[in-house]
């Protein structure tokens, strides 16, 4: 199955209006990647999919531009930073090659910028997977030019293979989430996903911002906090929400405020609805019922309950069952209503 009729698959089985974003975000998490490669099959991705939604991961926002008018009250420092590393950045030779080569005509316009990405993806043709493996022992090899040469030739791999695309992460004027396009090796977009992959890491941009920045020249605005979460887990398609993180990627400079502040913003859109604490009786409850005692019936599991927490007894079976179950959902699953 080719990577548009893959996509053209899940948004149909999802019905979703964010199923563009949905699709960005398994672009992202290399779920696509599995499916292309031949490990799982497309609806196991459309599952994954659900998954997104139900667990209402953050969008991946792109990034701001910095304002040309100037900077709004409190992000003057950010502001003229930006102004600064992007006027370094517009002098780095790999930035000035790639323009000369790709874009003599100018820089393009950004509404414009979705058109000559796709323009060039359709010319360029489909993507190819970048495999990863262990090279068999007793195996040499030696790099002739710019081909490696193995001695004896593989002719099959065993053991653990991985598979990955190579995907370009740009945005258009107004977008609330970040958009993603599988690039073909080599590539026009290859070579921009790459040089985007340098100036980000260099100058603290988004990846999505270096992309802007080289085709358009429009100034990234520098963010004082960095926040990034997974989108969504899962193992054995269990789904492992407990297990998602709240990186924050902090400048020095910043305020104690602005960190608290990020924060705050991170777990809201994580977790929109408010978090009940857990008591300790229920935190007990989930262990004791759902993973101490798990292969026992309720029955027995309830009488074990009461010997052992008489301070926490219940009367009545359906009740310990009921709560037991409740704890354990809302233990595993924090962003559930």
């Amino acid at each position: 199955m080719r990577v548009q009729e893959l996509e053209a698959h899940v948004r149909k089985q999802l019905r979703h209006s964010l199923s563009g974003t949905v699709w960005s975000m398994l672009l992202r998490e290399g779920f696509v990647d599995d499916v292309l490669a031949g490990a799982r099959g497309p609806d196991w991705l459309v599952e994954r999919g659900r998954g997104i939604l139900d667990s209402r991961s953050p969008v991946e926002t792109p990034a701001g531009i910095a304002d040309e008018q100037g900077p709004s009250a409190g992000q003057e420092r950010a502001w003229a930073l930006s102004q600064l590393v992007a006027s370094h950045a517009g002098t780095d030779p790999l930035v000035l090659a790639f323009r000369a080569r790709y874009i003599p005509d100018g820089l393009i316009p950004w509404a414009e910028v979705d058109q000559w990405i796709q323009g060039h993806a359709e010319s360029e043709g489909k993507g190819a997977s970048d495999i990863r493996f262990t090279i068999p022992e007793q195996t040499t090899h030696e790099w002739i030019g710019p081909t490696v040469r193995f001695t004896p030739p593989i002719a099959e791999i065993t053991g653990e293979v991985s598979f990955s695309g190579r995907v370009l992460a740009y945005a258009l004027p107004g977008d609330q989430a970040v958009r993603r396009c599988f690039v073909k090796a080599g590539g026009v977009l290859d070579q921009l996903s790459k040089l985007g992959e340098i100036l980000a890491d260099a100058f603290g941009w988004q990846p999505v911002q270096a992309t802007m920045f080289i085709l358009t020249g429009v100034t990234p605005m520098i963010t004082i906090v960095r926040v990034s979460s997974p989108a969504f887990k899962v193992r054995h398609n269990v789904n492992l929400d407990w297990a998602r993180r709240i990186t924050l990627d902090i400048d020095p400079a910043a305020t104690p405020q602005e960190v608290l502040d990020a924060f705050e913003q991170a777990r809201s859109e994580q977790s929109p609805t408010k978090r009940r604490s857990l008591t300790p009786k229920h935190l007990r409850l989930a262990a004791f019922a759902c993973a101490q005692h798990p292969n026992q019936p309720w029955a027995e599991r309830h009488r074990l309950w009461n010997q052992q927490f008489p301070e926490w007894s219940y009367r009545e079976q359906s009740n310990f069952r009921r709560d037991a179950a409740q704890a354990r959902d809302r233990l595993l699953n924090p962003s559930r209503r």
